[in-house]
């Protein structure tokens, strides 16, 4: 029975096992009323693998987009080809392990350092077993890369039991669970954390929100209090300084960040992740010309913080976009998109003076606005035509509009593919 519609909330489709499925749906609950975007959850659970496409159509018409509770039924949905809205996945990372590795532990039956673990890539694997001083010489893993790839899974773990090289298997599907057990081997089953499900929540909530620029829908930014001067009399509380910083730092970016419908949430002691959809990322830095936002975390804390977007298709690929723009700021708010292309903003830092634009970048703006037809996207081609100009000086235009913040560089479709390289097409801001 689908749940009511909540006014201005987003319906959510969870599709997994019955047992993710209820913990994921019980996480949900628990946001109700307290989460940017607020969301309806609408569940479908599956007992086979062959009843994911069936679940998935049931669903459709019910929900704005869909949540899988893992990378498998998601693959196999995109696979089946029944896929109408927006889908995004939970991610299986290190922390995830690290509660199954704590409850056979508890059972005491698996050794943890002669294990099998499926799903997770090997440098999550290790980084867990470093994390908690344990070896991992007698440790086999075997990564998700497919559909096929799990297949193989309950082979891979009854083949190391049989020959007395593991003592059991950690593994994240639920089939593969009750095929070890059903053959007498030893079996915990590793599960996202609540903090990963809320995150997965709150995407597929944004994805769903709508206003979705071409593929890549979700946009997440780092934002990093740099490091603190060393030697002064308060060193000795680095580590508390930091923490403050950050809280000051939340609650700095949080007015503009409720306005843009984005989530503000902890990172690390030193840094905080902002949820959000390019939609409500070109809302918060007024259609990616400028980052007004750091302005206000310098006013509050007396630091300028760095800080990189990333946008991708997943909230697991938009973060890897974002930790690379933040290598990548100088002084600057950078945005990387999934194609590899950068664009970086001003920071209307407390310090700063006031953006000039040249004369020259504002004519040849509003001669391309009012070139266009009222579109609001143009490639080198299209702006030659307007500007009277050569593709190849019109192409340097709009680098130099994009560079002083009237243009910004709008990634390619990923299911487009042309022969040499890909056509650059930029978005001019709606105003200045």
């Amino acid at each position: 029975m689908t749940p009511p519609r909540r006014p201005g909330a987003v319906r959510v489709g969870v599709v997994g096992p019955s047992d993710s499925v209820q913990r994921i749906v019980d996480v949900g609950q628990a946001m109700v009323g307290r989460d940017v975007p607020a969301i309806s959850v609408v569940a479908a659970s599956y007992t086979k693998q062959s009843q994911i496409a069936a679940r998935v159509r049931g669903m459709l018409d019910r929900v704005d987009a869909v949540l899988f509770a893992g990378p498998l039924p998601h693959d196999i949905a995109l696979a089946e080809g029944v896929l109408t809205r927006p889908a995004t996945h939970v991610e299986l990372t290190g922390s995830s392990l690290y509660g199954a590795m704590i409850r056979a532990m508890r059972e005491g039956v698996i050794d943890v350092e002669r294990v099998s673990i499926d799903s997770l890539p090997a440098d999550a694997v290790a980084e867990a077993y470093e994390e908690c001083q344990l070896s991992r010489r007698r440790v086999s893993s075997m990564a998700y890369e497919a559909v096929d790839s799990a297949a193989h899974f309950a082979e891979f773990h009854e083949r190391l039991y049989a020959s007395g090289q593991t003592t059991g298997a950690l593994t994240t599907v639920g089939e593969v669970t009750d095929h070890l057990r059903a053959r007498g081997v030893p079996v915990v089953r590793i599960r996202a954390t609540s903090s990963t499900l809320r995150t997965s929540l709150r995407t597929a909530a944004f994805l769903g929100a709508g206003s979705l620029l071409e593929s890549a829908g979700v946009a997440v930014g780092v934002v990093e209090i740099p490091d603190l001067p060393k030697g002064a009399p308060g060193d000795a509380r680095q580590p508390w300084r930091l923490q403050q910083l950050r809280l000051e730092a939340v609650n700095a970016l949080r007015p503009e960040a409720d306005r843009a419908s984005i989530s503000v949430l902890p990172r690390d002691d030193r840094s905080i992740i902002l949820m959000a959809t390019v939609a409500s990322l070109g809302h918060l830095t007024d259609q990616f010309s400028r980052a007004a936002f750091v302005g206000a975390v310098q006013k509050r804390t007396g630091v300028t913080p760095l800080v990189g977007f990333g946008v991708g298709e997943t909230a697991a690929a938009a973060e890897r976009h974002a930790e690379q723009a933040l290598a990548e700021s100088q002084g600057s708010t950078v945005i990387k998109f999934g194609d590899g292309s950068t664009l970086s903003l001003a920071d209307d830092g407390a310090d700063a003076s006031p953006r000039l634009v040249e004369t020259k970048h504002l004519e040849t703006f509003q001669t391309l606005r009012g070139g266009i037809s009222g579109a609001a996207t143009v490639d080198a081609e299209s702006a030659a035509q307007v500007l009277g100009v050569s593709a190849r000086t019109a192409r340097r235009v709009l680098q130099d509009l994009a560079r002083v913040g009237l243009a910004w560089p709008v990634p390619p479709p990923v299911d487009v593919v042309t022969p040499g390289r890909p056509r650059q097409t930029y978005r001019l801001v709606d105003a200045i």
